[in-house]
């Protein structure tokens, strides 16, 4: 049975600005400021923020990521390909009872996992939608529509997070977890030359969740439509042949393609 993946809710009070999650999260004011330093050169960005509701209760959580503390000469903190960032979340509850304060703050995470590339998290992509799917336990998993932009290629992903109301009977005690990045599309076009460097080729996928028997967390299908390159200067258009399956592999507390 699958489940189509649907539009994340909207809250339905204003919830806390940027710069208190920030605040709630690291315990260091930054006036209002929604990316300031934390702590040893460590730089703190507000990156996304979602309200949503599990079993009656409306929560909205706020998600920042920081750059790793610099104890090294100058130099030694360049980043690379593989210089990722933390990321960190603080949740409330629309449980207030004062107009002026309806959402009450329930908790925060110093780490819910590591994102991005080259010192820096990925960007949010403004124009699609998050994506939410419900798991039989009651776990919440949500894909975060974001992209990345590299030697002239655009990648369009979704960066997967699970919520888990029951954080306490949880081996890890985590409330989130980040659970990696399915890459949905791409596009070439500011590095192609109109085919002149390389073939062009633009594609772009739809995700969907699908109910796993016998597991709680759903697996994940991408069915993409557009163009891909198929060998030294020629293209293909994708079909339905080409749709990507990613599952949830343990171990890695990760989905990883089949």
């Amino acid at each position: 049975m699958q489940s189509s993946a649907t539009p994340a809710t909207t809250a339905t009070a204003t919830p806390p600005d940027a710069g208190s999650v920030l605040y709630f999260i690291y315990d260091v004011d930054g006036d209002g400021a929604v990316s300031y330093e934390v702590a040893n050169g460590s730089v703190a960005t507000f990156w996304f923020g979602h309200a949503f509701e599990v079993a009656g209760t409306r929560y909205y959580t706020g998600f920042a990521w920081n750059t790793p503390q610099k104890y090294g000469k100058p130099g030694e903190d360049d980043v690379g390909p593989d210089s990722q960032v933390t990321l960190t979340e603080a949740t409330f509850t629309l449980t207030g009872d004062k107009p002026d304060r309806p959402w009450v703050f329930k908790g925060a995470e110093p780490w819910i996992g590591t994102v991005g590339a080259y010192g820096t998290a990925p960007d949010i992509d403004s124009k699609r939608k998050p994506l939410e799917y419900r798991t039989p336990a009651g776990k919440l998993v949500l894909a975060v529509p974001t992209s990345t932009f590299a030697t002239g290629t655009s990648i369009e992903s979704y960066t997967v997070l699970v919520f888990n109301p029951d954080y306490e009977k949880s081996e890890d005690g985590q409330v989130w977890a980040s659970l990696g990045t399915v890459i949905t599309g791409e596009d070439n076009s500011a590095a192609c030359d109109d085919g002149q460097v390389m073939p062009c080729v633009s594609n772009r996928g739809v995700l969907a969740f699908n109910a796993v028997a016998g597991s709680d967390l759903p697996s994940i299908s991408v069915t993409a439509t557009g163009t891909t390159i198929s060998g030294p200067g020629q293209t293909r258009a994708l079909g339905a042949a080409d749709a990507r399956q990613y599952h949830y592999d343990a171990a890695r507390k990760a989905y990883v393609e089949k």
